[in-house]
């Protein structure tokens, strides 16, 4: 039988660990450049190999420390599952921090190998490694690679192979100075012989350090044993008074020691800099008052190309084609095969309307997706969340919130999700409860619509303000909330500072088309039934008969119910208040429902549009849309984030209420202004 092998995928975030893990597996997850992106473990088959080889990619962590989530994840399963083999990325841009980590994977007694990625970066600074010294130094093999130009990558699976065959482990150089590890060993003897019951299958080394470091995690497994504490305080002790510092800091100043004289052994300049434009692009895109105002520039320029340039140029013809011809191609069609004029008014009025509706703003969302993905492959969305950390600070954040919610530009689900890298409890609830109000994919079409309909002038204007209007409530939000629900004490924040480069056509690609594919499934899936439905009920009265106006339907009498619910706001019609009401499901439903609703109507759906709302009204609808609950999807998700009921009641409650009275304001206030 052949014998199956899993080896772990362990390094520092922004290390290209992900990018790696797609160029070893074939896979496609998504890839960026910061902590967060994979926040659980995900696995694939190591490909160009004959051997039964699972890879799995841990999250990004920069030590075995339990202070985040994402570090947890990955300490417990290197420590649990005991892989067969750690392949340990290193960024040899930033070789000495990523290094860090290594000392401490090296003290897991697991075959290991180093991939020094980025190696095209460091040649360009005139830097050469000598893998050869390395492997002598630190006690594996390593390899330089280049994940993003997928160089070096069938070298490091042969690597890979090349270490599995070896039987015997090869023991570790000693990190420590000797009269440092001779306590170690000592208190490692006296816990196999005093304690036998504590950790007995964790490795001896790490066990030690992680006892004496007082480690969170490993004190709870311990059950306060007090004979235990005052044997660890008695080792801490004796290594405070040979290293003249506090434990931790002894024990990370020899780290440290181990890896910048091994790094002066192994590498030497060949070269003068050649990167030294990047450092002055940097020093322009990173200035403390010049990056905001260029950040906003971009982000303006964005939108003006995805919304107002590129849909003059494809909205008017997918609505005549859906209109004008697939339409009266349907019913032409149907017509001729003799079917009911309810199976025709069914497909073109729900079916058809519905989901076209949402279908005709997807060159919009693709060019606009492509914009994101391009600022966050090229590593400057890296360079604006550390610029954002010197704000966020002040409204009870940090800079490492910004990533969450730059997240849930695309989708509110994967950016609640990435909450979970933050260390800090307070500043991860508090996240989890103000990404939502950074607006998702699926609410743009909204915004475009309405654009196109009251300020079609105007539209790059709306559709940025509402960007400016998310930002603000997202300050406000996150400084009110972290003196009151959310109080507590802040975090630091560390964050390494990728390279700029060149997006790669193929990852740009693969994340484009797996924000619109979810985008095409929910049209196909989820609006394509309630479409279905939401025509027979404001096709049909509550005696079944079909009604000659949809006044008079189902869907008519229940929205005429809530409907004086949203009077003070502007848009308290029947049909704005059953679209939010499907919004639930679904953001895109809320355009469908319009639309569906309307299709009865004389002229267009934008003149129907026009119909129900003023352009005052329309901005108060997309403010409450912007600012209130996600979809049920992200609702659940932001529920498991948080935790617990009390918290996750607090969350809805807020954004509701916050949406609904910033509405008000707006429309209380624009009614009166612009008579």
């Amino acid at each position: 039988m052949e014998m199956k092998y899993k080896i772990a995928l362990a390094g520092n975030p922004n290390s290209g660990k992900t990018t790696l893990f797609n160029r070893l597996t074939g896979s496609n997850l998504y890839v960026g450049n910061w902590p967060g992106v994979t926040v659980e473990k995900k696995e694939g088959n190591l490909r160009n190999t004959k051997k039964d080889i699972t890879l799995v990619d841990l999250p990004g962590i920069y030590s075995l420390a339990p202070y985040s989530m994402d570090e947890i994840v990955s300490r417990n399963f290197l420590l649990d599952e005991r892989p067969d083999l750690i392949i340990n990325i290193i960024d040899a841009s930033n070789i000495e921090r990523n290094l860090y980590l290594s000392t401490q994977l090296m003290e897991l007694n697991c075959p290991m190998v180093g991939a020094l990625n980025m190696m095209d970066v460091v040649k360009k600074t005139g830097v050469e490694i000598d893998v050869g010294e390395m492997e002598k130094i630190f006690g594996y093999p390593f390899i330089e690679i280049s994940a993003q130009k997928e160089t070096g990558i069938n070298e490091l699976i042969k690597l890979v192979e090349k270490t599995l065959d070896i039987k015997k482990l090869k023991n570790f150089p000693p990190i420590f100075a000797p009269e440092i590890m001779s306590v170690f060993n000592e208190f490692d003897n006296l816990i196999g012989n005093k304690y036998p019951e504590v950790l007995p299958n964790y490795p001896h080394l790490f066990r030690a350090i992680k006892l004496i470091e007082k480690d969170e995690e490993v004190l709870l497994k311990i059950y306060e044993n007090i004979d235990l504490l005052q044997d660890i305080d008695l080792a801490r002790k004796k290594i405070e008074a040979i290293a003249h510092h506090d434990v931790d800091s002894a024990i990370a100043d020899y780290r440290y020691r181990f890896i910048t004289e091994g790094i002066t052994r192994a590498t030497k300049k060949t070269k003068n800099n050649a990167i030294q434009f990047q450092e002055k692009l940097d020093k322009v895109l990173m200035n403390r008052y010049a990056a905001l105002p260029i950040f906003f520039f971009f982000m303006f320029v964005i939108y003006y190309v995805s919304i107002t340039l590129v849909g003059e140029i494809t909205i008017g013809g997918i609505e005549w084609f859906i209109n004008d011809v697939l339409m009266v191609a349907v019913e032409m069609s149907l017509g001729s095969l003799g079917a009911a004029g309810w199976i025709i008014a069914l497909i073109n009025d729900g079916i058809i309307t519905g989901v076209g509706a949402v279908l005709t703003f997807i060159p919009q969302l693709v060019v606009l997706f492509i914009f994101i993905s391009i600022l966050e492959d090229s590593g400057y969305m890296a360079r604006v969340a550390f610029i954002m950390d010197r704000i966020f600070r002040h409204f009870g954040l940090s800079g490492k919130s910004f990533i969450p919610m730059v997240v849930g530009l695309g989708c509110s689900v994967p950016g609640i999700m990435a909450t979970r890298t933050l260390e800090n409890e307070r500043e991860r609830k508090l996240t989890a409860v103000l990404t939502p109000f950074i607006s998702c994919g699926a609410k743009m079409p909204i915004y475009v619509l309405m654009a196109s309909v009251f300020f079609a002038q105007y539209q790059t204007v709306l559709v940025f303000s509402l960007y400016l209007v998310s930002l603000t409530v997202v300050f406000g939000s996150g400084f009110i909330l972290s003196k009151t629900w959310f109080k507590g004490a802040d975090s630091g924040y560390l964050l390494e500072i990728p390279p700029l480069r060149l997006p790669k056509l193929k990852n740009t690609a693969t994340q484009v088309w797996q924000r619109i594919k979810e985008f095409i499934v929910r049209a196909g899936t989820i609006i394509f039934a309630a479409s279905v439905v939401l025509w027979f009920l404001q096709s049909y009265d509550l005696s079944f008969q079909m009604t000659q106006t949809p006044d008079e339907s189902i869907l008519a009498m229940f929205g005429k119910i809530i409907a004086p619910i949203f009077v003070p706001l502007g848009f308290g019609n029947w049909i704005a208040s059953v679209a939010l009401l499907t919004g639930i499901t679904a953001k895109e439903m809320i355009i469908s429902t319009m639309s569906v609703l309307l299709s009865g109507q004389d002229g267009s759906f934008t003149l129907a549009i026009s119909q129900v709302f003023t352009p005052v009204s329309a901005y108060s609808f997309v403010i409450f849309i912007l600012l209130a609950s996600p979809c049920m999807a992200a609702i659940a998700t932001m529920k498991k984030e948080l935790g617990n009921w009390r918290d996750f009641s607090f969350a809805l409650a807020y954004q509701l209420g916050l949406a609904y009275g910033v509405a008000f304001v707006i429309y209380q206030v624009g009614s009166r202004v612009f008579v």
